[in-house]
């Protein structure tokens, strides 16, 4: 099957040629129409996990996809061969991902039966950034009207997240580059802020001159988390996708630290697949690129640039 791997860590990502796989006890194979494309990809291909958990070599990137199950193994119970799913493949050993023609993952993960309406490049775009804004938003408890900062929106996860709190009544403020305000917009961002502009602190205050009553940071680690700090009131909430809210920081200034350690569900999925056939949830698929293009795809991530989300086409 083709799959994008590399060999050890820190390699070129290329495409390869590799074994097709078989599922084993509890198991599904599922062939894939596509897969998202994510930092965490990248991220465990330099080395995150090395030490922690087992891994294989070659090692193909991905951990979201959406296709059909072609083979079921021994002991399945819950999917069965020709279910359209999507979901999240990521299991031991590290390496066995989805920028491939077929992935074997175990039953118990969180793959989900795709709703009927979504494709697969779709499907592929929503599992890591879509389960992250939920269980971040799940995690701050905001209620209709409270005001939510989001720095990053215009991401993956921030997307995401702009829709579902506008979903739920909140105040959506979206700060990312200016190019996105337009994007944002369409999304339900309730205001945006240009993060890029020197102005930006000054101009959160004027609307909110006692402060947001939470901030969702889906980018910034030290003294650059802690510069915006105190765009929150006192006794507001902080969440961090890259674990720098911590309470040794954020508790002395009267804050409530969160550090969003996303636990992948099928029931976070499903209330997904809820959100998207009710017509609440927009995929804001901005790329689709050929498997062949990954290596150019996982570049782009990488430096920061890239606007919603890309999928490969597989």
């Amino acid at each position: 099957m083709r799959a994008i791997a590399i060999r050890k860590f820190g390699d070129t990502p290329e495409l390869m040629d590799l074994p097709k796989p078989t599922p084993g006890e509890g198991e599904v194979l599922v062939h894939l129409g596509a897969a998202g494309v994510n930092p965490f990809d990248w991220k465990l291909a330099d080395g995150l996990l090395d030490g922690k958990m087992p891994h294989v070599f070659p090692f193909i990137y991905g951990v979201d996809g959406a296709g059909a199950v072609e083979e079921v193994g021994p002991g399945v119970k819950r999917l069965a061969v020709k279910d359209g799913v999507f979901g999240q493949f990521f299991h031991a050993p590290v390496g066995t991902g989805t920028y491939a023609e077929y992935v074997v993952a175990p039953e118990s993960n969180a793959i989900a039966l795709r709703p009927r309406g979504m494709y697969n490049d779709q499907a592929a775009a929503l599992p890591m950034p879509g389960m992250t804004a939920l269980d971040a938003l799940d995690r701050l408890g905001l209620e209709k009207r409270q005001s939510l900062l989001i720095l990053g929106a215009g991401g993956g996860v921030g997307s995401f997240t702009v829709q579902l709190a506008s979903n739920r009544g909140i105040t959506t403020l979206a700060a990312s580059r200016g190019p996105n305000r337009d994007f944002l917009h369409k999304l339900g961002a309730s205001r945006f802020y240009d993060s890029s502009a020197r102005s930006f602190l000054d101009d959160v205050r004027v609307g909110y001159p006692n402060g947001v009553d939470a901030m969702l940071d889906l980018v910034h680690r030290g003294p650059e988390f802690e510069h915006y700090l105190p765009l929150v009131r006192a006794g507001g909430a902080v969440a961090s996708t890259v674990g720098a809210a911590t309470e040794e920081l954020l508790t002395p200034k009267g804050l409530r630290a969160i550090n969003i350690n996303l636990q992948p569900s099928t029931e976070l999925l499903d209330r997904l697949s809820k959100e998207f056939s009710s017509g609440k949830l927009r995929i804001p698929l901005e790329e689709k690129v050929p498997l062949a293009g990954a290596p150019e795809a996982i570049a782009k991530s990488r430096a920061g640039t890239g606007r919603g989300k890309t999928v490969l086409t597989i």
